[in-house]
């Protein structure tokens, strides 16, 4: 089966690399993906290095029709039988590309909120697509109550998978990177600082006080940022410089190794304004760190309520401290947290079982 991933951009982030480690591994199963770029991006090469073609289609506008006309063309000189886009834009080329041919249309349903034009776009497709795929119950909650779409026919829900043998072949020095002691616990966030979506502001308010009473904790973030206004960046730098805590607290910016990141950690802690599936989280359970995190309804879901992680009320200052406390003065949780969550998340968050859930709706 030949299947087309089209996106928009191939630059690193966490759509880009689920569909890197997807087209690597979807060959045992039978699927033969290309991917479809309108734009060049720092993960291509990781792409092409893997054995995955792909077509760059130049797009000098919003709708541009020599688009349409190119990727139509690779569509029926590749034989084509599914095409799979990740947002409006690529979902509205892949519509108009593929009529009268027989090829089914995927959309994958990853962002968080929808600008008013991609939200009138994908009102459009969701009806004229062959399928619909949110990455959580939660989401396709908020897809419906929020967005307004109608998702009582040809949705289905698809987790995101985790490719566990990358993370597994990390080496974890981050530590020895800082130049920690060796009695040091090093906690710490993944997530970009550019928009709203993530709230590392809440936990930057409850370091002063972990330190006071931990002398041997540091904390690093890990993501990157820019200088647009829904940037949080400034504001929790500035934070920690006014509170003295720059020493113990390390904004590393985007990194590319983030297996060593997480194997580097003792805790993960993550907090979140809006998410749609929580692949970060996913991925300090698969590599055995225990997290902490906050109570919105995606890391509800994949934590099953809390079970598999410690829950602490979003933006509640002193629940994440009594929380983060409990977990610091316990090994025994730690360890139980350690074991239990990874467990879980290879029963159900595994990269086979995303892409066997893939082929089923590919090949329906």
């Amino acid at each position: 089966m030949n299947i087309i991933q089209l996106r928009d951009t191939l630059f690193r982030g966490g759509i880009e690399v689920l569909l890197l480690d997807v087209c690597k591994n979807g060959k045992t199963k039978g699927l033969n993906f290309f991917v479809v770029t309108f734009n060049e991006g720092d993960l291509v090469n990781d792409f092409i290095e893997n054995g995955i073609e792909v077509i760059k289609i130049k797009r000098n506008k919003p709708i541009d029709l020599k688009v349409i006309k190119e990727l139509r063309k690779i569509i029926i000189e590749k034989n084509i039988n599914v095409i799979h886009s990740h947002q409006a834009l690529e979902g509205l080329y892949a519509y108009l590309a593929t009529r009268g041919l027989n090829v089914k249309n995927i959309i994958s349903h990853h962002g968080s909120v929808y600008p008013i034009k991609d939200k009138l776009v994908m009102k459009f497709l969701i009806k004229n697509v062959f399928a619909n795929i949110a990455v959580s119950n939660s989401y396709l909650k908020r897809l419906k109550e929020e967005e307004s779409f109608n998702t009582k026919n040809n949705f289905h829900v698809v987790y995101n998978g985790i490719d566990g043998s990358k993370l597994e072949k990390a080496d974890g020095n981050l530590k020895n990177e800082l130049i920690l002691p060796k009695n040091s616990l090093l906690l710490g966030m993944i997530g970009n600082f550019n928009n709203s979506g993530r709230d590392q502001f809440t936990i930057c308010k409850v370091l002063p006080k972990i330190y006071e009473k931990y002398n041997n904790v540091n904390f690093v973030f890990v993501g990157g940022w820019n200088n647009g206004p829904a940037s949080s960046y400034k504001k929790c730098y500035e934070f920690c410089k006014e509170k003295g805590i720059l020493d113990k607290t390390f904004f590393l910016g985007k990194r590319s190794d983030i297996g060593n990141i997480l194997k580097s950690l003792d805790i993960f802690v993550y907090s979140s304004n809006h998410d749609t599936f929580g692949i970060a989280v996913v991925e300090a359970m698969f590599c055995g760190i225990p997290a902490v995190i906050n109570d919105i309804p995606p890391m509800l879901e994949i934590s099953k309520n809390g079970e598999f992680a410690k829950i602490f009320k979003s933006k509640d200052e002193d629940d994440l401290y009594n929380n983060l406390s409990q977990i610091l003065d316990s090994e025994e949780l730690r360890q139980n947290l350690s074991f239990d969550s990874k467990e879980w998340a290879k029963s159900n968050f595994s990269i086979d079982l995303h892409i066997n859930n893939l082929a089923k709706i590919y090949r329906s």
